[in-house]
């Protein structure tokens, strides 16, 4: 059973390595909430075989049972501390200032078009963006920055 599950591990981590720099995202996930999901449905796959073997430490503990935990925390530590808060803390600084400077413009523009005055909204496709990374990325437990949350709401 062990070594199955070490080939699990290796499996994932191998789909991990592949799939880190453009990771499969659902249709309507935006790209950096995509990315952290991505990353926790590879952390739930090796998470509940190891919690099961957890409630029988004390019949497991073998070389394999060593070797397989340390791999497991190895893929998991690189999984939450590396991949995700990487992405996390990048999107959170670049999007705040991001975010500031596109609401410095105006979101009315007014054009003048064969005598009549005409008014468009322009609002940036960006700010869209922001906002659902936001709102997904709150929905998984993130602390979004309070100007991201002013600007969803």
């Amino acid at each position: 059973m062990l070594k199955t599950y070490q080939k699990e591990l290796t499996e994932m981590n191998r789909l991990f390595n592949i799939g880190k720099e453009n990771p499969p995202i659902s249709k309507n996930m935006p790209p950096k909430a995509g990315s952290i999901a991505w990353a926790r449905s590879i952390m739930g796959r090796i998470s509940k075989p190891i919690k099961k073997f957890k409630t029988k430490a004390d019949q497991l503990m073998t070389a394999t049972f060593k070797d397989v935990a340390f791999n497991y925390v190895r893929l998991a530590k690189e999984l939450d501390q590396g991949y995700e808060k990487i992405i996390f803390d990048k999107w959170r600084t670049d999007n705040t200032d991001e975010a500031i400077k596109l609401l410095k413009n105006n979101i009315l523009k007014q054009e003048k078009k064969d005598g009549n005055t005409i008014y468009t909204v322009q609002f940036d496709p960006q700010l869209k963006v922001i906002i659902r990374e936001a709102k997904f990325l709150e929905r998984i437990g993130k602390n979004i920055p309070q100007t991201i949350i002013n600007i969803a709401l």
